[in-house]
């Protein structure tokens, strides 16, 4: 059997096993290389998978993995890096389609899907990013906001900006959220200081602080769970 036929047959074969017993049948190699046949119509796939997922250790960093260096692994053209960044992103579409189709309330299931929205929109990011989620007194979501990035400390952040932002949306209910590129998400003193002086600052506003999340690539700190707020 020539080459070419071995690899189309081996295709079909992940095609037919996805379709029959869906991607929990298949190891993360094997989802990435399925997922490169459609961009790779005409080459082997499996070894790139199996080369990717060596150096990024999951399927999920794969498609978080900025562009310029996917684009350094011989196969990966910048249309295929765009392609699987693309698909890093489609949960973020899906959860901010859902908050604005749905009066979501922030529910046990909702924070699960919020922590992995958190993780995926600034949780790879190399800088810090400052997020904040507005709720109404039903503590349902009414939007979200990256309102300030770099270096996040209690001078950096402008209550009176957050403020703004919560008449505009008329928001009850707030929530802070901001990564730590290092990855390791525990608080530092900047951290909860400046989350003590914004629960101050709000409650002489009637605006409750419910959690603030720190987010990174692989964990999270909530301040509400951790009895902190």
């Amino acid at each position: 059997m020539s080459k070419n036929k071995t690899y189309l047959g081996h295709r079909e074969r992940l095609r037919k096993r996805y379709l029959s017993s869906g991607y929990n049948s298949l190891l993360d190699y094997e989802v990435l290389e399925l997922i490169l046949t459609f961009v790779i119509p005409r080459k082997d796939t499996k070894e790139l998978a199996k080369t990717l997922i060596k150096y990024f250790n999951t399927l999920e960093k794969v498609f978080k993995a900025d562009t310029t260096v996917l684009s350094q692994f011989e196969g990966i053209s910048e249309r295929i890096a765009i392609y699987l960044k693309l698909l890093g992103d489609l949960n973020l579409y899906s959860f901010e389609d859902k908050i604005k189709k749905e009066n979501l309330n922030l529910e046990l299931k909702t924070k699960n899907q919020l922590i992995n929205y958190l993780k995926n929109n600034i949780g790879f990011d190399k800088n810090e990013a400052f997020k904040v989620l507005f709720l109404d007194s039903a503590n349902r979501i009414i939007s979200f906001e990256t309102l300030f990035t770099g270096t996040i400390d209690k001078s950096a952040i402008y209550p009176r900006k957050i403020l703004e932002r919560v008449l505009f949306h008329n928001a009850r209910s707030i929530i802070f959220a901001h990564n730590h590129p290092s990855g390791n998400t525990y608080p530092s003193r900047k951290d909860i200081e400046l989350t003590k002086n914004m629960e101050n600052f709000f409650k002489m506003v009637d605006v409750n602080i419910i959690d603030h999340i720190i987010i990174g690539k692989d964990s999270y700190f909530s301040f509400l769970e951790e009895g902190i707020l």
